[in-house]
Formats: structure tokens, sequence, C-alpha cells
């Protein structure tokens, strides 16, 4: 962590409305983000971003800095997400529309951007179907980009277990994305 962000924490735990709006502008679209690949619904990773806000505020005097702050903040927001899903018992299969803009190859024709799109949307719904646990670990290392170290944090496990959660979750994801492989091929290859 660098010093800058410390004594924004510091001053984020004494009160100061103006360090928490700073912390919430710097790391609101990352909380959103995994929020909504989480849930796969708008308006719940929009509830979810709130929610893990209102924590934050309520929860920060017990941040002791033996993880970094953005570690910490994942791990607040998986598990909030992951309680919102087990209190639902969801099963969200909504499509994913980019979050981030620009995300289409450039130079594509509009329809080599549909079918780009389509492949997208394809793999967030299977990934929406996967267990909790495992979806938010697929998130979290490789959409995000989360360390093993990091994960073992955020998921509040051992290294050993983020590697074997890691690799269940690759297995099941690579083993639905081949029992789905007809929303993968083009049209030509049918």
């Amino acid at each position: 962590m660098s010093s800058e962000e410390v004594a924004l924490i510091q001053r984020v735990k004494q009160g100061d409305e103006e360090a928490f709006e700073q912390i919430f502008y710097r790391y609101q679209k990352k909380v959103y983000n995994v929020a909504y690949r989480m849930t796969g619904n708008r308006e719940t990773a929009e509830d979810m971003t709130q929610e893990v806000f209102l924590r934050l505020f309520q929860k920060i005097r017990k941040f002791r800095g033996k993880s970094s702050f953005s570690t910490w903040l994942y791990r607040l927001t998986v598990n909030l997400c992951l309680d919102h899903l087990r209190k639902r018992n969801a099963h969200l299969s909504e499509s994913l529309e980019d979050v981030e803009e620009g995300d289409l190859a450039y130079g594509k024709t509009p329809e080599e951007e549909l079918i780009l799109k389509e492949r997208r949307e394809a793999v967030q719904r299977i990934i929406n179907s996967l267990p909790d646990k495992l979806r938010a670990i697929i998130i979290l290392r490789e959409i995000e980009g989360l360390s093993y170290r990091e994960l073992a944090e955020a998921m509040g496990c051992s290294m050993g277990r983020v590697k074997s959660l890691l690799h269940e979750a690759r297995m099941e994801l690579k083993r639905r994305i081949e029992k789905n492989q007809h929303l993968f091929k083009d049209e030509g290859e049918l």
C-alpha cells in the first residue's frame, strides 16, 4: 500500500467523509465489476456495491493492514455477494452486456462484432452457472487478476485450497464450455 493510501484509510477510520468519498471513487468500479460478474445482474450489482461501501464504512476500523486494502475490499465484496446468492438461491443467467466500453475488437465487421459479443455472453452465462465459490475464484483470478496469495486472503483459505478450488473451477468451466461448444462455432462450421 502506498503511504497516500495508508493516510487515506486512517482518515476514513477517523470519520473523514471526504476521505471516504475518495476511497469510494477509487474502488467503486472494481467493486461493481466483481459484484456484477458474480450476480449477473446490473441492479443487484449496484445494490451490492452500495452495501459493500456501507459495510466498509462500518468495518474500516477492523482493517489492520495485514493484507492490501484492495484484497480486504475484494474479500468483503465476495462475501457479501456469496451471502446474497445463498439467500436468494440464485442461478442467474442474465446476459452480460459489457461493463467496460470499447471492448469490441477494433476493425471487425458488425457481423464479427456480433459473434464476439454473443460468445462473450455465452461464456458469462456459463460462468454464472458455476457454483458460487467456483464462480468467485474464476472471477477474481481470471478476470480481476488476483495472485494466489491475494486469492487466499480474499477467499479466507489457504493457498493450497485456492489452487485446488481454481483447478476445480477451471475443469468445471472447461466441461461446461465443451458441453455447449455449439455456441462457439461460426455458422460456416455448423
